[in-house]
């Protein structure tokens, strides 16, 4: 198989080369650099210290024949006024036979981040969560029309209660909550070949600053903008006002990554102002160009093979047939 797939690529190189080789025309990079604002975030010594919060959630699982072990993790960090720092967790362990596990275990994780969210929303003054906005909100929703969800069921987790949860607390809360991506594919704002973080990272000079932000609802990506064109009216049956999601891409450091940022948006709102709030907001908080509560939160959360290894060691079940294992003919 693997001598199949060297000498298709080598069959298909010039075609491939072109895609990744892509050249971009002087006046594409004039308008990616038109979009880009330079900014340094800074923290204003006179001014009160927010306390500020990370979500994140990691699963992982083994399928075995007959049944799968599975770990879900999630986690919250918060760093205090006096930058002091409180963890806390949930964490799940079971042996299930769900024929959608994968797929079960994303919605399970994306129900707990709810649920911390919903815990820390009055006890800190921002909460930042790891992944998009309107992937969380895309993904609960279907979930919550789906059937026959095993693991969900047997956790007693009504997904629809926790998709209305969610639209509740963004709405009543909409300054509350930063979602933020470190890797993402979409072409929202550019509709280049290449997602727009990567044009963003090449063409910016490497220089601290973030994107002008756009309405979701303008995205160029159409399943997006449909999904977000929902949300608003999600929100007005709950408050009677159309929020949207609005996106910029962040970098917090000159020469570090770049990252999208997705934020709940009220109508008529000056998103740039926000977006240079958050940025100096988390200014003091970010190590190596990320924010530190949801680089802390991601690495207490994740659920690495090995993990999930030493349970079924302690199990007993570590030399049962794998579901995957190869056999002789």
């Amino acid at each position: 198989m693997l001598v199949n797939a060297l000498d298709l690529a080598l069959q298909r190189f010039g075609f491939l080369r072109s895609k990744i080789d892509e050249v971009v025309t002087l006046d594409t990079i004039k308008f990616l650099k038109s979009l880009w604002v330079r900014y340094r975030g800074s923290h204003n010594p006179y001014v009160k210290r927010l306390s500020i919060a990370g979500i994140d959630s990691g699963y992982n699982y083994i399928e075995f024949r007959g049944y799968a072990l599975y770990v879900v993790n999630t986690t919250s960090v918060i760093l205090d006024e006096d930058r002091e720092e409180h963890v806390d967790g949930w964490i799940d362990i079971d042996v299930v036979t769900s024929p959608n596990l994968e797929y079960e275990l994303s919605i399970l994780s994306l129900c707990t981040e709810v649920e911390f969210m919903r815990k820390l929303v009055d006890k800190v003054d921002l909460v930042l969560v790891d992944g998009s906005a309107v992937a969380m909100v895309t993904k609960l929703h279907k979930a919550s029309l789906d059937t026959g969800l095993e693991v969900l069921e047997s956790r007693s987790v009504n997904v629809s209660r926790v998709f209305k949860d969610l639209i509740t607390m963004l709405s009543l809360n909409p300054r509350k909550f930063v979602f933020i991506s470190k890797n993402s594919n979409s072409k929202d704002l550019l509709g280049f070949v290449k997602g727009d973080i990567y044009y963003f990272e090449r063409y910016t000079d490497f220089e601290s600053g973030y994107s002008k932000p756009l309405d979701l609802s303008m995205s160029k990506n159409l399943g997006v903008a449909t999904v977000v064109n929902q949300f608003k009216k999600y929100t007005k049956r709950v408050t009677g006002v159309e929020f949207t999601i609005g996106l910029t891409y962040v970098r917090f450091n000159d020469f570090s990554r770049i990252y999208r940022v997705e934020l709940v948006v009220e109508p008529g709102e000056d998103v740039e102002s926000r977006v240079r709030y958050i940025v100096n907001t988390l200014s003091d908080v970010t190590i190596s160009g990320y924010p530190y509560p949801l680089a802390r939160a991601h690495n207490l959360a994740k659920v690495g093979n090995r993990d999930v290894e030493r349970v079924a060691i302690l199990l007993g079940v570590a030399k049962d047939p794998r579901d995957r294992e190869s056999f002789l003919m």
